[in-house]
């Protein structure tokens, strides 16, 4: 007999989130239910007397793009984006990039993501996209398995689903051992043929050890033994370029110039990324079907054990502090069952001297840092205090160590849980960041503060980074390459399913409250600019290389960054290029569910991308305030620059945009920029011209286009433009369908605006 835990709901549309199953038979891969098989509510994963049972997530299935006559999803009548196409002699079926072949970045690429050219050559089909990948991060979150299912959504996107579960036999527990977790032990070491294992030493160290978490413990360590194993030999075909490939976020984080002759681009590839991925999947799998926080508050003398794959650390309730040179730093397993805890060691950090490390803190306030060496350098802006490896000379962090739920060319995973306040501070690759590898952090609740530098936050580069955060109101700060950032063949995600939260990438300019230290070329001060940005790379952001910058002859597609917050009013600030944001071929994505939010961004941001990049801008509910106080550049808020494709679609309340010139709704140089604001007393500032549904087309191809369309659907508005009087009859008004482009009347560009105040519009 088999049964289910559904993490998602079955359906035609969107498919299969994951599924847990628990099951008494011996078969490794249980077959999913019948069609329309609802899953029958919620079961655990233990069985009557607390023992484990077999457990398997897998991937979702993705909904088909529509094909055939019609590329986009249809609403069911037309409305006022038909409306707006009409007006420009085009439709939702025939709105495509056709010429994206011509473009500056090759779209044939084969290290795009898999969904890329789908996406850029039919971009209406974000909206459902973005609504799929919705549905999968909240149902991961806050389901049972939030870590393997979110692990497994991941994988969709980068083409290397999760189809195989753990193998049974890691759920097997003798009822009538005295000391499970020992014999568990002597069976890896078995495995790895430690012949120094000492079963008697073994079976005293875990004598303080309740039964019950002995046994819920088996497959955990089981897991993370033959899991390790499963790591090193996904990466091993590159062992000979281990020491270089550890230096890849170097040449990620802040968009570096790098040595040609160093930089292992030929070994990036060799590293099996999808057997990583399924590797953590099937640990997090073990970890959460363990069902641990039931040991919450437990309290049992300290237990370390050295293993062949790194050292077993169990605690209980006191308020700990763990420190380098114990057993806890590098520790392949550690369990705190709670108290108020420091941690000064890089927990959760897989790496290539520790191909799985998991941390595991089931209740307290804690600290997650590191031993710190504080340098004058340190005393700027949101800067952390220094590690060992302190700052270049203009400031940036030369910190290199994974800590807090990270895998650089390993499998490192974080789980607190309790729902107290926690505190995560660490200077870069860290906080939910995987390169060449996974790494994830999960937080159950509290109001938390999460506080890096770069490539943090859920950042992923050839793997997968995930901060998963399910309630609370909770403060992100970061710098650069963060809180949903995607380099290529990577996935970077960022889940907060509640709460009032605050995301912050330093903007740069101090008259801001910035710190310039990641310099932008868009904004690089005085003389060139009047402002100074960084270059944040943050809050749903995908980054590639182009093939002339910042190494000529090297380009890689871009990866997909995805901010999810579902509920809440949040404020949101950043420099250059985030808030759903891409460069050169990557995607996007801002998924925001509801309440009061508040956007600030200087270019580059709210829906927009450059070369060849995708984004998706998503705003469900309420009023919203787009750059009420950032003075708004350029090149923002659903704008496609060189064939680009962006969709800004906010769904409706009472919203307020401040856009630049070349924003809401344009497409400048070969790209589509789409804007959709349905619902709500809304009001746009903005200069003119290119604003408001502009195109500008520039050629490089036989057959250029560019495309702008704005629609405002649903309800009264007020347009401001700036430095015109509101009385010179200049602009759009309600009620309005309008066109303007900038070069030859528009015959190579397609430029509309529509403000239908009785109208609906729906982006399906």
């Amino acid at each position: 007999m088999r049964s289910l835990l559904w993490v998602g709901a079955a359906g035609t549309g969107t498919g299969v989130l994951a599924i847990l199953y628990a099951c008494s038979s011996s078969s490794s891969s249980p077959p999913p239910p019948a069609e329309g098989d609802d899953g029958g509510g919620s079961e655990a994963t233990v069985d009557a007397s607390g023992l484990p049972m077999p457990a398997c997530v897998t991937s979702p299935t993705p909904a088909p793009f529509p094909t055939g006559n019609c590329d986009a999803p249809q609403p069911p009548q037309p409305d006022a984006v038909d409306q707006a196409l009409a007006a420009v002699a085009s439709s939702r079926c025939s709105l495509e990039m056709t010429w994206a072949e011509s473009c500056f970045m090759p779209v044939t690429n084969a290290d795009r993501l898999p969904d890329y050219t789908a996406l850029l050559t039919a971009p209406l089909r974000l909206p459902g996209y973005g609504a799929e990948t919705e549905k999968w991060l909240d149902g991961a979150v806050n389901g049972p398995t939030p870590v393997a299912s979110a692990i497994a959504a991941a994988a969709v996107r980068l083409g290397t689903p999760v189809t195989h579960c753990p193998d049974t036999s890691w759920f097997t527990v003798d009822p009538t051992d005295a000391a499970p977790l020992a014999s568990a032990l002597e069976e890896l070491a078995g495995f790895y043929q430690d012949k120094g294992f000492d079963l008697g030493a073994a079976q005293s160290a875990v004598a303080g050890v309740p039964l019950d978490m002995q046994q819920a413990l088996v497959p955990v360590v089981r897991a993370i033994g033959y899991g390790a194993k499963d790591v090193e030999a996904a990466r091993s075909p590159a062992s000979s370029q281990y020491s270089a490939l550890e230096q890849t976020p170097d040449m990620i984080i802040g968009f570096q110039v790098f040595d040609d002759t160093t930089a292992p681009f030929q070994f990036w590839p060799k590293v099996n990324a999808g057997a990583i991925e399924l590797a953590a999947t099937r640990i997090a799998t073990a970890i959460e079907g363990a069902q641990l926080s039931r040991f919450s508050g437990r309290d049992l003398p300290a237990t370390e054990i050295a293993t062949a794959f790194g050292a077993i650390v169990i605690h209980g309730t006191g308020d700990d502090t763990y420190l380098p040179k114990q057993k806890a730093d590098g520790a392949a397993l550690l369990l705190d069952t709670g108290g108020d805890d420091t941690y000064r060691v890089a927990v959760g950090a897989g790496t290539v001297a520790r191909a799985v490390s998991v941390s595991i803190d089931l209740g307290g306030s804690d600290l997650y840092g590191y031993v710190e060496m504080p340098i004058p350098a340190d005393n700027a802006g949101h800067r952390l205090p220094s590690d060992s490896a302190g700052r270049d000379p203009s400031g940036l962090t030369l910190s290199r160590v994974p800590r807090q739920g990270a895998g650089l060319l390993g499998v490192g995973l974080l789980f607190d849980y309790g729902g107290a306040d926690d505190t995560y501070r660490s200077l870069a690759i860290s906080q939910g960041s995987g390169t060449l590898g996974v790494g994830v952090l999960f937080d159950d609740g509290g109001n938390d503060q999460y506080t890096a530098e770069a490539l943090s936050q859920g950042a992923g580069a050839w793997g997968i980074g995930l901060l998963l955060d399910r309630a609370g109101s909770d403060k992100y700060v970061v710098y650069n390459s963060s809180q949903g950032f995607g380099f290529s063949k990577g996935f970077g995600g960022l889940v907060d399913e509640a709460g009032d939260d605050t995301y912050y990438a330093d903007p740069g300019d101090p008259s801001l409250g910035g710190d310039a230290i990641y310099p932008n070329a868009q904004l690089p001060g005085p003389p060139s600019s009047t402002l100074k940005g960084n270059t944040s790379m943050a809050q749903g952001a995908g980054e590639g290389f182009r093939p002339d910058v910042p190494l000529a002859g090297h380009a890689f597609p871009g990866g997909m960054g995805v901010l999810r917050d579902a509920s809440g009013s949040d404020m949101y600030t950043t420099s250059v290029f985030g808030q759903a944001s891409a460069f050169a071929m990557g995607v996007g994505m801002l998924l925001e569910g509801g309440g009061d939010d508040t956007y600030e961004g200087l270019w580059y941001v709210q829906g927009s991308a450059a070369h060849s990049g995708i984004t998706y801008f998503h705003e469900a509910a309420g009023n919203d305030r787009y750059n009420p106080t950032f003075p708004i550049q350029a090149t923002s808020i659903g704008v496609g620059h060189d064939c680009s494709a962006s969709v800004h679609y906010d769904e409706s309340g009472n919203d307020v945009y401040h856009g630049p010139g070349l924003g809401l709704g344009c497409g400048n140089a070969l790209g589509i920029g789409i804007f959709v604001n349905a619902g709500g007393s809304d009001t746009f500032v903005s200069p003119l011209p290119l604003a408001m549904g502009g195109a500008s087309w520039d050629t490089y191809t036989n057959t250029p286009t560019t495309i702008g369309v704005f629609v405002k659907a649903g309800g009264p508005t007020q347009y401001q433009i700036v430095g015109v009087p509101a009385d010179a009859g200049i602009g759009p008004y309600p009620g309005d369908t309008w066109g303007y482009a900038a070069h030859d009347g528009g015959a190579l560009e397609k430029a509309v605006g529509v403000d239908r105040p009785d109208a609906g519009a729906v982006l399906p």
